[in-house]
């Protein structure tokens, strides 16, 4: 992401004429409006081959309403749009294959998509084309989650810290995002030192105030560096002995967006060995960021 003003890519939203899809292109109106962005709307049409005996029985007539379908959504969610942020510049566009085949390839400032808390179990079986843009697209996803109560500016921007080149990445897009919408940022560490094998709590050897007290002061430290560049937006930090995937999942109830970083791992790999970022794709009840 850009930190410019004068964003010169634009912010992809994908469109599929579900209520989730009409409350990302809402946000995408939104954002767009403060960061001078323009706005695309996608919506994909199956290719030749899904339509199988079809094509040749009907004439091509489930293709032509299956666009003619997907024509009016991109309408309707562009006309919503242009009622709550006149002066955004939004195209849309139909094209063939799959939302996730044109995203993962496209180059964009931002891919909003409209999410819903799954199944991580239904998503490996059936597929996703979520998890499918999350994991190979070249620039941060955000997935639109929960109700009017996620935009409250009251509630904050929780991104996860760990001291990895990917989670400063995330921390600068949660700072810059703060900026512009004017929500505070909670920096959560949540490290799992006493839940290795063999240790606990109870562990006399360990002295538990002292590495708590250290762990907080190497989050505040690292945090601080990076907040000298949005010393107005409302910083806070959270240490604490969980493990991240537990712990901001937790803070996702209370969030206007969760921001995590991403290693990018392959779609198999990265689905069946798990990750913070993709658990949170399933779990969290606010929206999600995933930065790259």
């Amino acid at each position: 992401m850009s930190n410019s003003t004068d964003r010169v890519l634009p912010i992809l939203v994908g469109i599929d004429g579900s209520t989730e899809a009409d409350a990302a292109a809402l946000w995408a109106a939104a954002y767009a409006a403060k960061t001078h962005a323009s706005v695309r709307l996608i919506h994909a049409v199956p290719e030749g081959d899904w339509y199988g005996s079809a094509a040749f029985v009907d004439g091509g007539a489930l293709e032509r309403d299956l666009r003619m379908i997907g024509r009016k959504h991109l309408t309707r969610a562009a006309g919503a749009m242009h009622d709550v942020a006149p002066d955004v510049s939004v195209d849309i566009v139909s094209v063939d294959g799959t939302i996730a085949s044109y995203l993962s390839n496209a180059d964009a400032e931002l891919i909003v998509l409209g999410s819903r808390k799954s199944s991580a179990l239904r998503d490996l079986t059936l597929g996703s084309n979520t998890l499918r843009v999350v994991t190979h697209a070249r620039c941060p996803v955000l997935l639109v989650r929960g109700g009017g109560e996620s935009s409250d500016p009251a509630r904050p921007i929780v991104v996860g810290v760990d001291g990895s080149e990917q989670s400063d990445r995330a921390l600068s897009a949660a700072l810059e995002f703060a900026h512009t919408v004017g929500a505070p940022v909670v920096a959560a560490n949540y490290w799992g030192f006493a839940a290795q094998p063999g240790l606990g709590t109870g562990f006399e050897e360990i002295d538990w105030v002292s590495v708590r007290a250290h762990e907080k002061h190497w989050l505040d430290a690292h945090v601080e560096k990076m907040h000298e560049k949005y010393p107005e937006v409302a910083l806070s930090t959270v240490s604490a002995q969980s493990s991240p995937t537990r712990g901001l999942r937790a803070m996702s109830a209370s969030a206007s967006m969760l921001v995590v970083g991403s290693r990018g791992r392959g779609a198999l790999r990265g689905t069946i060995l798990g990750s913070v970022s993709q658990n949170l794709v399933h779990h969290a009840d606010c929206s999600v960021l995933i930065v790259r």
